[in-house]
């Protein structure tokens, strides 16, 4: 395996889990280890409330600010700049931008997604609609 080098400014953004997210290291570029992944979300976007059994999660915030939600109870966890945080494998958790400006987070899944076993919750849009808008009935 040889070092790789890729222009994050050159590679599109994909919908993952709802959201656009631009896929910097992958299974197709490295080994099938880690994923190392860059979310741009605008106000009031964000990733479906999903779960990865055999993956580990580090969220690193560089800009804005957001919820994420976390475990079966989906507690709420503020972020912002300079947070950073750590999600152990087969934990739900979904992030949503309730700021009023873009959220970037940098993603890290170990191993990748290949091998994470996604799975996604249904019930996660019911549930920040009601966050994000609560006097909507």
């Amino acid at each position: 395996m040889s070092v790789k080098i890729l222009n994050s400014k050159k590679i599109k953004p994909e919908k993952i889990l709802g959201g656009p997210i631009k896929p910097l290291i992958s299974n197709k570029d490295v080994s099938m280890n880690q994923e190392f992944a860059l979310g741009v979300f605008r106000p009031k976007q964000g990733l479906y409330f999903h779960t990865h059994p055999n993956s580990e999660e580090i969220y690193y915030v560089i800009k804005g600010r957001g919820t994420v939600f976390i475990g079966k109870e989906k507690n709420q966890i503020k972020i912002g700049e300079g947070d950073v945080l750590y999600i152990p494998a087969n934990t739900p958790h979904g992030v949503t931008n309730t700021g009023r400006t873009t959220l970037i987070i940098a993603f890290f899944v170990s191993p990748g997604k290949e091998r994470a076993g996604y799975e996604i919750g249904k019930d996660c849009q019911v549930l920040e609609e009601k966050i994000l808008y609560p006097d909507k009935k």
